[in-house]
């Protein structure tokens, strides 16, 4: 099955030191407006969830780099769809049932920054279920979630691109 996939990777156009050397430390995970808009339907617990998994997926990928003392990893959900309700939304006025499946997914962003507080790369990764059909059988976050081992892997793909190219 043939899936669409849309993906911006930015790259910083200043030239920056070797990574090779250089730990990343994870740091908070922040909302995006539209995602804040939306916490008060999902439920304020769901927000933690997410960052709970995309914190997950994060620290699985760049497991090798992390540490403190050099580079700063920031992020933000900025907006996410959950592929089934999620309790709130069962417990509100609309007639959801945990059977109800809808197209999920999520945007992130990212940026890297030095010890001084300078952006040295950002990222920036969104992706959605295409077809309602493909949902099926899904549980409540399996999109969103599926696009943050995406979009960690490729920040992951990143950071070893720039440690073996010195720059």
């Amino acid at each position: 099955m043939l899936r669409t996939m849309t993906a911006i990777l930015a790259f910083g156009a200043l030239a920056t030191p070797a990574m090779a050397n250089e730990p990343v430390a994870l740091g908070e995970i922040a909302y995006g407006p539209e995602l804040i808009e939306h916490a008060e339907d999902f439920g304020e617990r769901e927000l933690d969830r997410l960052a709970g998994y995309l914190r997950t997926a994060l620290e699985r990928e760049l497991a090798g780099e992390l540490g403190e003392g050099g580079y700063t990893l920031n992020v933000t959900i900025l907006d996410a769809q959950p592929n089934r309700p999620t309790m709130a939304q069962m417990g509100g006025t609309r007639a959801l049932h945990s059977s109800s499946i809808s197209i999920g997914g999520a945007d992130v962003e990212a940026e890297l920054v030095d010890l001084d507080g300078q952006v040295i790369e950002t990222y920036s990764y969104g992706w959605r279920s295409m077809n309602i059909s493909d949902v099926v059988g899904y549980a409540q976050w399996t999109d969103a979630r599926r696009t943050f081992a995406r979009f960690a892997d490729q920040v992951s793909d990143s950071l070893d691109e720039r440690a073996g190219s010195g720059s």
